[in-house]
């Protein structure tokens, strides 16, 4: 069993990160349309094939997960994910940006897919339920913050 300590806000952040990277940059809707000239509905694609991304990668970084362990998967889903922020700073160009948040949606979901492996295979079943009781409701408000966090 692990020290709740360190590992516990490490756990509500992995829990946090998806609804934050789908979420935070959504009061940028407006000044993305003018800084790529792109019609409206271009720029609300990127929040599609986000969704998109992360709902196909859910089965891949689960299978993943069981076959090559939580740690490797994770980092290489956030690596992935951190490449793909990086590489946002330099586009220029709407249609790389759309497939750049697609990127980004696959790699931010493996921690979605192993926060919550990382809870079971860490505690018994009684501290894993306290630990998701606990992690939940930080889980429920980032959906409402990230705008807040993005602005």
């Amino acid at each position: 069993m692990l020290s709740s300590k360190g590992f516990l806000p490490y756990l509500a952040v992995l829990s946090m990160l998806g609804f934050l990277a789908t979420d935070m940059y959504l009061p940028a809707f407006g000044a993305m349309q003018h800084d790529f000239a792109s019609a409206p509905g271009t720029i609300s694609a990127s929040l599609s094939l986000f969704l998109g991304g992360f709902a196909c990668a859910q089965v891949l970084w689960g299978v993943l997960s069981d076959r090559f362990g939580r740690k490797p998967i994770l980092l290489a889903g956030l690596s992935l994910f951190a490449l793909s922020c990086l590489a946002m700073l330099w586009v220029t160009n709407v249609w790389l940006m759309l497939a750049l948040r697609f990127v980004q949606a696959v790699g931010v979901c493996a921690a979605a897919v192993s926060w919550q492996a990382l809870v079971v295979d860490s505690y018994p079943q009684a501290k894993a339920n306290k630990v998701f009781a606990t992690i939940m409701p930080l889980v429920a408000l980032s959906p409402a913050l990230a705008p807040l966090l993005g602005a």
